[in-house]
């Protein structure tokens, strides 16, 4: 039965990550996605007794903080961060943090997503326009002016190592911080404007990732009918003894 035990715990791992593997291939080409890779570790020992088997211990899957690629958006609303740090929308009263950087000004001259969110500066406020500007400018440490003048800054936050871990997805590209998981505002943001970051996802090593979980998928359930099948024959074995 121990044996049955080990190769169940390396069956729910492998279709986690698969899960996961599947996310990141269909999220290659959304703009500031970031992957997610699971965490986990093998040769835990069993509760309860002395012997320690190759169990799989499914420890998370967390974000990958590997930088996408910058794409010319031309766009003078859009923004890219260069380095840590997340841009802040708010969602239904909620904080939501992305590093998709596609903006726009709503009807009411707020800026928001292209989905209708508004996008918070560094206070955590909404950030507002003027009506009749037409030059907006994003400074490098992401100050929005107009020919009005200084208007607000982009808040730009990060969180711990640990925090991270802390991260729950909400839809393609944004995260909500989980078991008091804290935003911090990154001190010297750097922000590019008229650019987007893409995707972190590696096609290539993806595909390669997927094959490598379809196959020991595949040979866990191999395995675990081997194992079935010797028990059966035990029993039957027994059976035919008595």
């Amino acid at each position: 039965m121990q044996e049955l035990a080990v190769l169940a715990s390396r069956m729910l791992t492998t279709q986690r990550r698969f899960t996961a593997v599947s996310d990141n291939i269909a999220n290659v080409n959304t703009q500031g996605f970031r992957k997610l890779e699971l965490e986990f570790k093998e040769s835990v020992s069993r509760p309860g007794t002395h012997a320690t088997a190759s169990y799989v211990d499914d420890r998370a899957i967390h974000i990958s903080t590997l930088p996408g690629a910058m794409v010319a958006s031309n766009s003078p609303l859009d923004a890219a961060i260069s380095g840590d740090g997340f841009f802040a929308i708010d969602v239904n009263g909620t904080n939501h943090y992305t590093r998709r950087g596609q903006f726009v000004i709503n009807a009411e001259g707020t800026l928001s997503t292209p989905e209708g969110y508004p996008v918070l500066d560094n206070a955590g406020a909404q950030i507002q326009f003027p009506q009749g500007v037409t030059q907006i400018r994003i400074a490098s440490d992401g100050t929005i002016s107009t020919e009005q003048g200084q208007l607000a800054q982009l808040g730009v936050f990060n969180f711990s190592p640990e925090d991270l871990k802390m991260l729950e997805r909400a839809g393609d590209t944004a995260f909500i911080p989980m078991m008091n998981a804290a935003a911090l505002p990154v001190e010297n943001p750097s922000v590019k404007q008229g650019f987007l970051e893409g995707s972190n996802v590696n096609a290539v090593t993806e595909m390669v990732n997927l094959q490598a979980v379809t196959q020991a998928y595949q040979s866990s359930i191999k395995m675990m009918q081997g194992v079935e099948d010797l028990e059966s024959r035990a029993i039957r074995s027994l059976g035919s003894g008595s």
